[in-house]
């Protein structure tokens, strides 16, 4: 798949199918979605028990996805919810609709129920590293509601704000902006958030025209939430959720043994429940690359 890949395109979309399917669903997210791109893009083309397409028109490399198709039409649409996060590490609107198009798209739905935002345009790999040696000493589980406990763990230094600044807080609102043009045409029913402390969550609700109804917080600080973020999400009735997401799913050098002369711009994860019995019943990762322009 890459000499195909790096001979026709300078933008890709990488879908690596139902990764439920090939045992990698129950992992760290960095791990699944590691192995889940190296079964796609480096399996044999003989093989029958990995069917990988490129979609030449659109510049797409899609793993699976008849299988997943047919996880996602096996029940009702109504009986399904369909929720993604999207990994953002550079502001870019442009990111955000091509990946908000490229769900649509490659699920062929017309809407999913929620897709919550983890904006990081200061990450670094030392920070990764922390979050990843946090998460597997971590007594909580990722998707687990908050029990309200009213201390801080983590270093006001350390808070998104404190970080990222007056003009990250600017970039946040905008590309929140784009997710909520989605909302505005119901193909995104919920929206959400990760990571933010709570000066940060409160000015983005208060310029929001669709307002977050989900908060998502890292292991690292989850067993004792910031008063303030947990405060502020019981007053105006936002679900707040754990994770053990890194800030950065996927080191550069580690996609370049992959894809080489590419770049991850974003990735999202989905997962699809059914609804009734709370069954996860595929899960996945697509991710937008390139490659430097080589006009003059």
């Amino acid at each position: 798949m890459i000499p195909t890949i790096t001979k026709n395109y300078q933008n890709v979309v990488i879908s690596t199918g139902n990764i439920i399917n090939n045992e990698l669903g129950q992992r760290k997210s960095n791990e699944e979605l590691y192995d889940g791109l190296k079964i796609t893009l480096h399996s044999d083309p003989n093989s029958e028990s990995v069917v990988v397409e490129v979609d030449q028109r659109h510049g797409r490399v899609l793993c699976a996805t008849q299988e997943l198709n047919s996880r996602l039409t096996e029940n009702g649409r109504n009986e399904i919810s369909i929720g993604a996060k999207i990994f953002l590490n550079k502001n870019s609107t442009e990111c955000i609709n091509q990946a908000v198009e490229a769900l649509l798209n490659i699920l062929n739905v017309t809407h999913v129920d929620n897709v919550v935002l983890a904006y990081h345009p200061n990450v670094s790999a030392v920070a990764s590293a922390t979050t990843l040696a946090t998460t597997a000493k971590s007594p909580c589980s990722e998707g687990s509601s908050d029990s309200g406990s009213s201390s801080s763990v983590t270093d006001a230094a350390n808070s998104w704000s404190a970080r990222n600044g007056v003009q990250g807080i600017a970039d946040l609102k905008l590309l929140y902006k784009c997710l909520e043009q989605y909302a505005f045409k119901h193909k995104i029913k919920q929206l959400g958030v990760a990571d933010l402390d709570g000066k940060t969550l409160a000015e983005l609700y208060k310029s929001a025209e669709v307002v977050p109804t989900i908060a998502q917080v890292n292991l690292a600080t989850c067993c004792v939430v910031p008063a303030e973020l947990h405060e502020f999400c019981r007053e105006h009735e936002l679900v707040l959720n754990t994770h053990s997401d890194p800030e950065l799913l996927l080191a550069e050098e580690q996609f370049a043994c992959l894809a080489p002369g590419y770049t991850i711009d974003w990735c999202l994860r989905y997962q699809v429940h059914v609804r009734c019995r709370s069954v996860l019943t595929a899960k996945g990762y697509i991710v937008g690359a390139s490659q430097p322009s080589t006009d003059n």
